[in-house]
């Protein structure tokens, strides 16, 4: 009869081999070899046909000595791999004949039966067996999944020399009554995949306890057998099965179960699962030395207060006026993961999600040969598009040693190359709707109902656009004149940064936070002519000269005014003291820089609810007498494209580490 326990406890393998229906011990019966068709009857057991061999005997030793592991922190006891191939579970096994086993590979696994005996089981055991029968009868190449997950080539193409994964088949197609035996001149080379270099590597301990340290291990109550209950009544297993997954990998960003304070970080993930066998992936792996100058060169960036206004929460026991404030226990621990996070994701490259290579996608081994630098970009697992400049080359960061993995191959880096741009893009702001900041206090919002978005289509209106400059997105918005004339129109416009940077070296897939550093402000204002085309919806031959073009523009120059609300006594946000001016002549598209060099005290980055904003304010005077007319030759109804912080941080070197 079959014995049920390898087929129930193998699904459980942490590479995840199949759970796969156990014939009955009655199914003894197969084609045996290329040339030998016929049925031949099968009278003993795998593990029965291994302790008769004389060829074997080191093999032999180790299965009887290793145990089985459900994962790595529950074994069975008293249930080894003997056991195993001596049971009902149809398997095949390709074991290495004792003269091609050297004594010190063969010692080094049995020490680690005892020491280390979860990864006898993955690297040396489970690299030799697979599930169900897999004879020589063809000459195919075929690719084996074995019960570690590996995939391994098993070459019958060659009568010869039948190989798996490159080794050498003595004896082939032995029969059994579980299966098929062939034995093979040497062991089966193993390779980690990133997950398992990551947590059972020595050489990347920093790394490694981060991307570890977000495994989470579940109890599967529907796969284990429940026992008799305990003598209060609870449920007790007789057998449990545990599914540990690792929050890196998934496709989106989750907030850490210690601690229910909001300002928990939403941790961003690889959205790359670093242990899938059949992906192609290439990784930049920092050493911990190369991880600690990077933070050294980046911790100014990352400078957190003890406490942040929540701008996104507004209390309404006080009608909407009042902000929740929010304490953070532990700056400099915030800090150390919003830097840990930031370092980290933008490590993985999935080679199958590059720019074509020409008209195909890229192959792994084609991909490597030059890191990459044919490719018209990058585009790491995260979302980042990188681009070779002047200054700059993309496949720098591949530079280190170079590790084959079982699902691609991975550089030591002890130098971190990618580009400041990274860390400390410019932010741009789209403006619309949707940024600006207003409670029910009206001192925060003061415009006109009627602001809208404005539509203009660069392309359609190409003969304006081309030279006066074009609009962002196809679209601008309007901020129309509050409606009380004697009041100065005033509003707030979120610094989040919702688009992607013009930088030409990086692209951020994500949201850029401001940072703790300095920022030129600048705001990219559109011409009232602009405005005039898209309710036309043509461009009439007046819009043309230029003539016209600068007389309605002098009818709708203005002033304005700008203060940046931000945290600058690390106790919640309050007003700049100080505010800057300028003048918009209304003849093109222009990006103003409104203020230069302006210090943000600290840091919003990875914040969910918190930010800073920009204040912009009509320069009028109470001698106005409609919403319309102008005052001191100045007339508000805004054409406004984007607000843009520009990164001063000079400081900051492509590579962070120049050594």
């Amino acid at each position: 009869m079959a014995n049920n326990k390898f087929n129930k406890y193998i699904g459980a393998i942490a590479l995840g081999a199949a759970i796969l229906a156990v014939p009955s011990c009655s199914d003894d019966h197969f084609p045996y070899g290329d040339d030998d068709a016929q049925s031949v009857d099968a009278t003993k057991t795998l593990w029965q046909h291994i302790c008769e061999n004389d060829k074997l005997t080191k093999f032999r030793t180790i299965v009887e000595n290793t145990k089985y592991w459900k994962d790595d922190k529950h074994p069975i006891p008293d249930y080894t791999f003997a056991d195993i191939l001596n049971s009902g579970q149809v398997a095949t096994v390709w074991a290495p004949e004792d003269d091609d086993f050297s004594d010190t590979e063969f010692q080094n696994w049995l020490d680690m039966c005892t020491t280390d005996g979860y990864n006898v089981q993955q690297q040396f055991i489970g690299n030799h067996i697979a599930l169900w029968r897999n004879n020589i009868s063809d000459n195919k190449v075929d690719t084996i999944k074995m019960i570690n997950g590996k995939n391994l080539v098993f070459n019958k193409s060659d009568n010869n020399n039948c190989t798996i994964q490159g080794v050498s088949i003595s004896e082939k197609n032995i029969p059994a009554l579980n299966g098929t035996l062939h034995t093979i001149k040497g062991t089966t080379p193993f390779h980690y995949n990133f997950y398992e270099y990551l947590k059972f590597s020595p050489s990347l301990p920093v790394l490694s306890e981060y991307v570890v340290s977000k495994d989470t291990t579940e109890f599967i109550k529907d796969a284990s057998i429940e026992g008799l209950p305990d003598k209060d009544g609870n449920p007790s297993y007789v057998d449990s099965v545990y599914s540990t997954r690792n929050l890196l990998f998934e496709n989106y960003s989750y907030l850490p179960k210690s601690g229910a304070e909001k300002w928990d970080i939403p941790l961003e993930c690889f959205h790359a699962r670093l242990n899938a066998e059949d992906s192609a992936f290439v990784m930049v792996m920092p050493t911990d030395e190369a991880l600690a100058k990077a933070k050294e060169k980046i911790a100014h960036l990352y400078k957190y207060p003890t406490s942040y206004e929540d701008r996104d929460e507004i209390e309404a026991s006080e009608g909407g006026t009042k902000i929740t404030n929010r304490t953070i226990k532990n700056p400099d621990s915030l800090a150390n993961m919003s830097m840990n996070m930031d370092l980290t994701t933008p490590l993985v490259f999935n080679v199958k999600q590059q720019p074509k290579n020409g008209s195909k996608l890229w192959e792994l081994e084609d991909f490597i040969k030059d890191k990459g630098a044919s490719a018209k970009f990058l585009l790491n697992t995260y979302g980042d598009t990188l681009r070779t400049t002047d200054t700059w080359d993309k496949s720098s960061i591949f530079n280190g040693e170079r590790i084959e993995m079982s699902n691609g191959y991975g550089y030591l880096a002890t130098a971190w190359s990618f580009p400041r741009e990274l860390f400390n893009p410019d932010i741009e702001v789209d403006v619309n709707a949707a940024t600006f900041y207003y409670m029910k206090n009206s001192s925060i919002h003061k415009i006109g109902t009627s602001s809208r978005s404005i539509p203009f289509n660069n392309e359609k209106y190409a003969a304006i656009a081309n030279k006066y400059g074009k609009v962002y997105g196809n679209n601008f918005y309007y901020i129309a004149p509050h409606s009380n004339a004697t009041t100065n129109p005033t509003f707030e416009i979120k610094l989040r940064g919702n688009q992607s940077t013009t930088s030409d070296i990086v692209t951020r897939g994500k949201t850029a936070e401001v940072m703790s550093g300095k920022y030129d402000i600048q705001v990219v204002l559109v011409p009232y002519l602009y405005s005039l085309i898209s309710d036309a919806e043509e461009i009439r031959e007046d819009y043309l000269n230029e003539d016209f073009v600068k007389s309605i523009a002098d009818e709708h120059k203005m002033s304005l005014t700008v203060k940046v609300r931000s945290n600058v006594k690390g106790t919640g946000d309050a007003m700049s003291s100080a505010s800057a001016t300028f003048t918009y002549d209304g003849l093109k598209v222009d990006t103003i820089t409104v203020w230069e060099d302006f210090e943000f005290k600290y840091s919003y980055k990875n914040m969910r609810f918190s930010y800073p904003t920009l204040q912009i304010s009509g320069k009028t005077s109470t001698s106005r007498t409609a919403a319309t007319s102008t005052s001191k030759g100045f007339i508000f109804g805004l054409y406004i494209d984007r607000v843009i912080l520009r990164s001063k941080e000079t400081g900051l070197e492509t590579i962070l580490d120049p050594q």
